[in-house]
């Protein structure tokens, strides 16, 4: 079994418009703005909460559980940049799209078909400068509410 690092093997796009989040086409993700070198190295947390139903009835002492609902959120921390800050322009409250993950294939090269991908539905939240530290370069972290179930197994088609 082949194991990869996420260093050099994730890339992160904010993308406008996919017809089918399950099944994106190579263009659409291409077409997309690529913000693989603006993400900190501990920069994706896709922050997904599970909850679980109690199940259990007053004749059992065991207290059984079935899956219930289950939710994401998703942050990205970015770098700002003294020349075109593309990804602190890009991020405006309000709007939406996709994020798109690739993981396992080398970062910066361009999407292509049959790549597995996750596909986030998304709307931006404000953007907020992370809080000064020493020896740090300035970052903000970009929070989106994700509007649908995402597609964590999508193919690109």
């Amino acid at each position: 079994m082949a194991r990869y690092v996420y260093e050099g093997k994730t890339d992160v796009w904010w993308v406008v418009t996919i017809a089918s989040k399950t099944a994106p086409t190579a263009a659409e993700i291409n077409a997309g703005v690529n913000l693989t070198s603006f993400v900190a190295k501990d920069g994706v947390a896709t922050n997904f909460n599970k909850n679980n139903v109690d199940s259990a009835t007053i004749a059992e002492s065991f207290n059984s559980q079935i899956v219930g609902s289950f939710g994401s959120d998703l942050e990205l921390t970015m770098f700002r940049d003294d020349t075109a800050d593309t990804a602190w322009n890009l991020c405006v409250y309000g709007t939406n799209g996709f994020v798109v993950l690739r993981r396992g294939v080398t970062s910066g090269t361009t999407a292509v078909a049959a790549q597995k991908v996750e596909v986030f539905p998304a709307q931006m939240h404000e953007p907020t400068v992370d809080n000064s530290s020493q020896d740090t370069q300035v970052r903000f972290i970009e929070t989106f509410a994700v509007t649908s179930q995402p597609a964590q197994k999508a193919t690109v088609a």
